[in-house]
């Protein structure tokens, strides 16, 4: 078999694993060698865009001395690929500033405006803790930690969310405003990522848990986004996500769940919004992490699932899409990232269960973080959608935690010297050999250019739902008739377990 094509569609990051059992033969009649040449064309293409779109104002000696754009030889008298500084300008700015009064038809989203500005924020700056320790007493602790005074507006952000608190539970999108599910998820994250144990004590759970129950959907089996309102399956990821992080999670909140989740799964292997949609990047995201969540794992049909994931992801540009035959988004760098997350989580247990070791790689997360330095930031600080599109916080907060994950485990397989590159077991047992990596999207990105862990399933920092966690493990309520004690999820407690997020 020739190398040059094994490294091409079988990278070391194994973007392309499906073609393995069809090497040599040749895909509908279509040789190998002409496949090559129409990617390199393409390959080609994308380098001269990325050339006269990234650089056009640039000085002719300042441009990378070099033919391929993606490799960013050039680059290499950069010191950092990352705008760090600028990124966390326009963040808090979008926190500090003034709005205009166009921007009034947005006032729905103030509460996730905030979550997006303090979750990219906390992901950029330089404070990470990684050695956590509380001791049993947490009359001893302060109410404030120490990660809420790197807000230098915690006091507006914490009096700004909790007065969003509606009376009866759940969180407005603003004041005035009837509460939603997506304004209660963004609250609770944002209050957690401030890290104010006071604020976090303020929310009312007894109410939080009756909201959670009023918006059951009796029909379907899922949740409404409001009263009355819609149902969907992201729907589904936010209430599962709350209740897990406030500890709210029983047996009656979630009763009949599976048939719902079973109802949102797609021809090809995805899932969609509901019954009978088209296959979505974000959708499957919330419906895998919530199972997940759950510890409902065994609903995934996991080969179709990971066949169709794993084909989301661009093989010129490096990005993901969020449908088939759609263009990449840079916010989809979560999406993915964080699914392939949870699925590689489903994996490990399932390996467990069958004592076989889990090994497999779907992902090119050199190519992800190439796409998303060189092509999405905007030099005045912020991720854009892709090239020539304006920057904004939905997803400069989605580009930097898919770039997060990515980053992590690119990390990881670097320094795995036990990990080999395989496909599903249906495909076969290739190996590669991790020293060598694919020359067709890396970019050289030092240690200036990482940013802080995020968690795949709740999308916040770990060091923060370790604090949250510790606080609400010594506040349990009683929830129910029967006297049943919220919970966190049972999936997650045990991926916190396994990976080591530690209480003691």
């Amino acid at each position: 078999m020739d190398d040059h094509i094994c490294n091409l569609f079988l990278t070391e990051k194994g973007i392309y694993p499906w073609y393995i059992e069809y090497m040599g033969d040749g895909v509908e009649g279509e040789s190998y060698k002409s496949i090559l040449e129409s990617v390199r064309n393409n390959q080609i293409c994308y380098q001269n865009f990325v050339s006269d779109y990234c650089y056009s104002d640039m000085d002719e000696y300042e441009k990378p001395k070099t033919s391929n754009i993606i490799n960013m030889v050039g680059l290499k008298k950069y010191k950092n690929l990352l705008y760090r500084d600028e990124h966390l300008e326009y963040v808090r700015q979008m926190r500090l500033r003034r709005f205009p009064i166009s921007s009034a038809s947005n006032e729905a989203s103030r509460v996730l405006i905030i979550y997006w500005s303090v979750h990219s924020e906390e992901l950029l700056e330089t404070d990470y803790n990684y050695n956590i320790v509380f001791d049993d007493d947490t009359s001893s602790r302060s109410n404030k930690s120490d990660s809420a005074s790197k807000f230098v507006d915690s006091d507006k952000i914490i009096a700004t969310l909790l007065n969003l608190q509606y009376p009866e539970g759940g969180f407005c999108g603003n004041f005035s405003h009837m509460p939603n599910i997506v304004s209660t998820y963004a609250a609770v994250c944002s209050l957690i990522i401030v890290g104010d144990t006071e604020a976090l004590g303020s929310i009312d759970r007894i109410k939080m848990y009756q909201y959670l129950k009023s918006l059951r959907d009796s029909d379907t089996g899922g949740f409404q986004a409001t009263l009355d309102g819609e149902v969907d399956i992201r729907v589904f990821y936010c209430v599962v996500a709350i209740a897990s992080m406030l500890h709210l999670i029983t047996e009656e909140l979630f009763e009949k769940i599976d048939d719902y989740i079973l109802s949102c799964v797609a021809f090809d292997g995805g899932f969609c919004g509901e019954q009978g949609g088209e296959s979505h990047g974000a959708y499957t995201y919330c419906a895998v992490a919530g199972v997940c969540i759950l510890g409902k794992s065994y609903l995934l049909d996991l080969e179709n699932l990971i066949y169709w994931a794993i084909q989301r992801q661009s093989g010129v540009e490096g990005g993901f899409q969020g449908r088939t035959n759609k263009l990449i988004d840079s916010c989809y760098s979560f999406w993915f990232t964080g699914l392939l997350y949870c699925l590689k989580e489903v994996c490990r247990i399932r390996s467990m269960l069958a004592e076989k070791p889990f090994n497999h790689v779907w992902c090119d997360y050199q190519a992800l973080q190439s796409f998303l330095l060189v092509c999405c930031q905007s030099p005045a600080g912020g991720f854009r959608d892709k090239p020539g599109l304006s920057r904004d916080m939905y997803h400069t907060c989605y580009a930097l935690s898919g770039l997060s994950l990515a980053q992590k485990m690119a990390i990881h397989m670097k320094d795995s010297s036990d990990f080999p590159i395989s496909s599903f077991e249906t495909l076969g047992s290739p190996s590669e050999d991790f020293s060598k990596y694919s020359d067709v999207h890396t970019i050289p990105v030092t240690s200036n250019d990482l940013i802080n862990p995020t968690d795949p399933f709740l999308n916040i920092r770990p060091d923060k739902i370790i604090q949250a966690r510790h606080f609400l493990a010594n506040n349990p309520l009683i929830l129910t008739d029967s006297g049943e004690i919220g919970i966190e999820g049972k999936g997650y407690r045990d991926y916190i377990e396994h990976h080591h997020y530690s209480l003691a």
